[in-house]
């Protein structure tokens, strides 16, 4: 207790018997209800009960001692006053009673729609909002204030407090906050030729805007943002992970040949480190100072499961300093279709010694034997104690759920009760290329998919004057200063503020891009004019001699069709995603109807057996021209130099291909159709996804 607040205590001694040191420790001692209940008795009580030290006490007890999260980018505690240390402390006890509650969580639903397919979602500093919606050949990235959002009846006056257009559809994004200093954004485009956008947010005044600091080309499926470095799983359309250096250009290749069983899932950046998984195995490189700081491989482990999909989290430095060094911890979580696993990342180079430590299991054996789980998809929260997924069931009655669980630490036990399920029906439905974040410290989640549904859910309860006292006790993101003019093109809306910078064409129209094959899916489909352009594409690949009875005419192979000309989004072309999401842009190269397909991607060369939907890759990365010739020689693939892909142990494909199983269940038996939704709130569906009988094809002449 401070000096003043000691002198302030003598001065209110009004109450007879009772030292005020002896009152504050039986505060100390009571529930939040009863202490504030105490306040409605008499003025100095109701003093005392305010005081931070009473508070601070509470958020020892109550908070810390039980290993409630913690908002990492919270202000130092010494720096806060008694009434926000008092907000604080009321939000996280309100946020963990809501929604880690025995019965089922207490949440509230925001609902703010778009009329483009939502592909991008990222919370900031508990106080910011970034989202990115995307069609086939454009984005709007935009960055909303989420206490204005989140003040009931407010959120259909809120705008943006910052949009631009982008020249491709996002399809990855990750933030970097320099606190006090602005933040780092790198998008991926997905284009003909996918790149990495770097950009930042600068203050022009009166109002913000997006400015371009670099664009990284023929790179995808990004993996982390440390500092200047960036980590992609592939570069030049090949499925090799590299390191680029936005600021000067500098590339630094991972690996020198595709890796047969996929690239990189993920990846993390340490200070002297850099951690790589793929489905089979953990790597670690080292720089290479003597080497101008290149990577170099130091050690690897394969991994106790294979996996179907991984994610790092780095531990924030905690508000709250824990004595065994939790903070600077790594953790990995790998999931496939019997469980998710999560493991401590223990790398002491000087000790030569690296080990993976199990966490936590959460085994889905029954899970999936009640519910036909089909949707495993992880994500770690704000900090590395919340880990979140997402389930849907081969029975459509039940709803896609939002799944989160508290992962034990060493000072708490984890019951039955840290496990919670949200399926609400007003939420945005959680398949078709849901995206989402949480931070369970502010008690909020966002989630949107491709019908362009969006919705924030708010866990706190928190609204009015406490909105704006909870935000003072975070560290504030402030955007610096416009260093230039190389801003964004932004919205028409914002004409009068750019006029100076740009030309009323380029601020009232979106730059549009060369469309890429549609892998991933994003919602909707491509118009003719761009199949058309596909089409031509990938005939610029056709081998130069084409044996008998293969060909390279898309738009007669019925399967691959159906993927480029409707919503059948199943078999092959869930199977083609699912080689997306492992080894890259897949690019058709020849095909015998109804029977071989044969394609590259990430570098290696496939072939897929239409009737079977197995795959299979080349060891030996002869020219596709000769393959066809050996499987036409041999009968098929007995003895041609190919190996099965490894089994993809995991739910990927299944659960895309029940996207389409969901969609035709809500339309017949709900009557309802998120497409048409989406074309009624102003947004450009295909007219495949419109019509009563989705297997209904037009003739080509016909619209």
């Amino acid at each position: 207790m401070s000096v003043t607040e000691r002198n302030l205590l003598g001065e209110h001694d009004f109450l007879t018997g009772s030292p005020s040191d002896v009152i504050l420790d039986i505060f100390c001692h009571l529930a939040i209800a009863d202490l504030l209940a105490v306040r409605c008795t008499c003025r100095r009580l109701s003093w005392l009960s305010t005081l931070k030290v009473v508070w601070l006490e509470i958020l020892q007890r109550d908070i810390v001692a039980h290993a409630l999260p913690m908002p990492s980018y919270c202000l130092p505690l010494g720096m806060l006053s008694a009434n926000q240390v008092e907000c604080l402390v009321r939000h996280l006890y309100q946020v963990n009673r809501n929604m880690w509650r025995p019965s089922e969580p207490c949440h509230r639903a925001i609902n703010l729609p778009s009329n483009r397919p939502i592909t991008w979602v990222r919370l900031v500093l508990g106080q910011w909002v970034l989202i990115a919606s995307s069609d086939i050949s454009s984005s709007v990235i935009s960055l909303w204030h989420l206490p204005s959002l989140l003040q009931p009846g407010r959120e259909s006056t809120v705008s943006p407090v910052a949009q631009a257009f982008l020249d491709g559809p996002v399809e990855q994004g990750l933030v970097e906050v320099h606190h006090y200093h602005g933040i780092t954004i790198a998008l991926c485009l997905k284009k003909r030729i996918p790149c990495i956008s770097v950009m930042t947010i600068e203050n022009l005044g009166q109002t913000t805007a997006f400015r371009q600091l670099a664009t990284i080309t023929d790179a995808s499926h990004l993996r982390f943002l440390h500092g200047s470095y960036i980590g992609v799983a592939f570069s030049q359309n090949i499925s090799v992970s590299s390191v680029h250096n936005w600021r000067t250009g500098e590339i630094d290749y991972l690996q020198t040949i595709p890796d047969l069983k996929g690239g990189y899932i993920d990846m993390a950046a340490r200070s002297n480190w850099i951690a790589a998984v793929s489905r089979m195995n953990l790597h670690i490189y080292m720089p290479d100072y003597t080497a101008g700081g290149r990577c170099k491989f130091w050690r690897g482990l394969n991994m106790p499961i294979a996996m179907s999909s991984a994610c790092f989290n780095e531990a924030p430095v905690s508000v709250v300093p824990s004595g065994n060094g939790e903070s600077e911890k790594l953790y990995l979580c790998i999931a496939n279709h019997r469980g998710i696993h999560i493991y401590e990342v223990i790398c002491r180079p000087l000790d030569d010694h690296l080990e993976l430590i199990p966490v936590w299991t959460h085994n889905l054996g029954l899970v999936a034997q009640k519910y036909e789980s089909l949707t495993i998809q992880p994500r770690f929260g704000a900090s590395p104690h919340v880990i979140t997924w997402l389930r849907d069931c081969v029975d459509l009655s039940f709803l896609p759920t939002f799944v989160a669980a508290r992962i034990p630490t060493a000072d708490s036990v984890v019951g039955a009760e840290d496990v919670i399920e949200i399926s609400d029906p007003n939420l945005p439905s959680l398949y078709c290329q849901p995206v989402r974040d949480f931070d369970e410290a502010r008690g909020v989640a966002i989630f949107g998919n491709a019908f362009g549904e969006l919705a924030l859910v708010d866990f706190s309860g928190v609204a009015g004057r406490s909105q704006e006292v909870l935000g003072s006790c975070f560290q504030p993101l402030s955007f610096p200063p416009s260093l230039g003019y190389d801003l964004l093109p932004t919205v028409s809306c914002l004409l009068p503020l750019f006029s100076h910078v740009f030309s009323p064409h380029q601020l009232q129209e979106p730059v549009h891009c060369v469309p890429a094959p549609p892998f991933p899916y994003c919602g909707g489909d491509l118009y003719d004019e761009h199949k058309e352009y596909l089409f031509e594409l990938w005939r610029e690949y056709e081998p130069e001699n084409i044996p008998e009875g293969w060909d390279t005419d898309w738009e007669l192979w019925g399967e691959w069709v159906c993927f480029v000309n409707g919503f059948q989004f199943d078999g092959i072309a869930s199977l083609l995603e699912n080689t997306y999401y492992y080894y890259g842009q897949v690019v058709p190269l020849l095909q015998r109807p109804d029977e071989y397909l044969i394609f590259e991607a990430g570098g290696l060369l496939f072939v897929l057996r239409e009737q079977r939907l197995v795959p299979y890759v080349a060891y030996e990365l002869i020219a596709p021209e000769q393959l066809a010739i050996m499987i036409d020689a041999n009968d098929g693939l007995g003895s041609i130099p190919v190996t099965r892909i490894p089994k993809l142990d995991d739910t990927r494909h299944i659960e895309l291909g029940n996207s389409v199983s969901r969609w035709e269940y809500e339309r017949k038996h709900q009557k309802r159709n998120r497409w048409q939704e989406l074309v009624d709130r102003g947004g450009k569906v295909h007219w495949s996804l419109l019509a009563k009988d989705i297997h209904y094809r037009p003739s080509k002449n016909s619209q």
